[in-house]
């Protein structure tokens, strides 16, 4: 398959293309960025092409030129950023997403995969979070992201495009994300391996539901290959665990003792963060296309401190 990755350049992006490009499919990567967050030898096997999402001729030309089959639409800006420049992140993730569903629709795209969130949840919800709760967003990004979803939804029942979603908890990876309000939960395991000391900008207790980004990286290319038959909705939540900054600390220091940890909540992100569910009702994801999270907190803190570790050896 022809497949095109926005945002493609970026923390999911760069890691999605090489399972992609493994299996034989021929990979573009769209981005305003032109170097992947994370090479890998699979990376040099693609093509990049920058642009940026607001740019509707451009998207139109490379779903055309480059014949797609399927989109993975994971290009956006974050929540952090997007409080700080609100109207960069409605042309990103608004207009964006017209145009991604608009090039796709005119262009014969058989399917779009988009990355959603649980930020597009407001606060106050029952715990564990169902598939159907009320979404009253906190942040611009979640706003952007509800949106999305309802675009989405309406291109699928309007137009008959295959549109499929995922509202992704934290993603946490060596090398993550940053500009998003989760983004303390890889940047305490790089700090700490790089400089002895992270300080978090929310308080201990405060407790998030988190992938590795093996598994997000798995979600999104088993629901893109489900079989639409067994599809009972199209946008879907998935979930694997959910520390608190504490436990995430505690899981550093039991492998880097040295660490040195420290507190100063910032009100704006904390209010972010602390207005996502804590925990998730991932059951109609399992149900449907068989999703299941295989990392724990152990699993993960071991894997990435030794990714981060190897790296700090190499540049050394």
């Amino acid at each position: 398959m022809n497949i095109l990755i926005t945002g493609g350049t970026g923390n999911i992006g760069s890691r999605l293309l090489i399972p992609l490009v493994q299996r034989g499919d021929r990979v573009f990567l769209l981005d305003v960025r032109s170097r992947p967050h994370v090479e890998s030898p699979e990376s040099k096997q693609v093509e990049v092409i920058q642009a940026d999402l607001g740019d509707r001729e451009a998207m139109f030309e490379v779903v055309r030129s480059r014949q797609i089959d399927s989109i993975f639409h994971l290009g956006a800006v974050l929540s952090s950023n997007a409080e700080d420049q609100p109207s960069e992140a409605w042309k990103a993730n608004m207009d964006g997403m017209v145009h991604v569903l608009d090039a796709a629709r005119s262009h014969g795209v058989k399917r779009v995969v988009f990355s959603s969130t649980i930020a597009s949840y407001g606060a106050g919800l029952a715990s564990p979070l169902s598939l159907d709760a009320p979404q009253w967003p906190v942040s611009l990004y979640g706003v952007t992201k509800v949106a999305g979803e309802r675009l989405g939804n309406y291109y699928f029942h309007r137009f008959g495009l295959d549109f499929r979603a995922i509202r992704l908890p934290v993603v946490v990876a060596a090398r993550g994300a940053a500009g998003g309000a989760s983004a303390f939960c890889s940047a305490v395991f790089e700090e700490s391996v790089f400089h002895g000391k992270y300080e978090f900008y929310v308080p201990p207790e405060t407790r998030s539901p988190m992938l590795y980004i093996g598994d997000v990286v798995r979600g999104f290319v088993d629901l893109h290959d489900a079989p639409v038959a067994g599809l009972r909705h199209r946008v879907y939540n998935i979930t694997g665990m959910n520390p608190s900054a504490e436990e995430l600390a505690a899981a550093v220091q039991k492998r880097l003792p040295q660490t040195r940890i420290s507190y100063q909540p910032d009100p704006l992100r904390t209010a972010i963060v602390q207005s996502w569910p804590s925990q998730i009702d991932d059951s109609d994801a399992r149900r449907d296309w068989g999703w299941k999270s295989t990392w724990d907190l152990d699993r993960m803190a071991d894997t990435i401190i030794e990714a981060l570790q190897n790296e700090l050896a190499g540049k050394q």
